[in-house]
Order: C-alpha cells, then structure tokens, then sequence
C-alpha cells in the first residue's frame, strides 16, 4: 500500500538524498519521467505515487553504483 501524504514522498526523498534542502528541491521540480509533473503534483494519485517511490528507488540504487558519490 502506498501512502499519498506529501511528507511520506519527502521523508522518504530526504532519505534518498541525505538533504531536506535537495529533497524539497526534486519534489518541486518538474520532471520528464513524470510527464512533466513535479514529483508532489505525481504523488496526489496511486498511479503517481508508485511512480514517485520507484524513481527514488532507481536515484539511489544510481547511487550506490558511483564510487566516491555523497549518500
């Protein structure tokens, strides 16, 4: 089950970038793979909010991949 709170989708960014401050700036940013979307507007539906919680799933798994990069 998928939670729609908006601080769910930032609790969840924040952990993911290791910043409040660059969470809160991806939540707001338009993105490609969300139609355009910012990733909040996304999050205001089931559909969206999976999709939401899978792009952060792939950002950190990137992550994890490139040595000497910031968690």
């Amino acid at each position: 089950m998928h939670r729609h709170d908006p601080r769910w989708i930032r609790e969840l960014a924040t952990r993911v970038f290791g910043d409040a401050a660059q969470a809160e700036a991806w939540i707001e940013r338009p993105n490609v793979q969300l139609g355009g979307r910012t990733p909040r507007e996304a999050a205001a539906t089931a559909d969206g909010a999976r999709r939401v919680e899978e792009l952060l799933a792939q950002i950190d798994d990137e992550r994890l991949r490139e040595p000497g990069k910031p968690r």
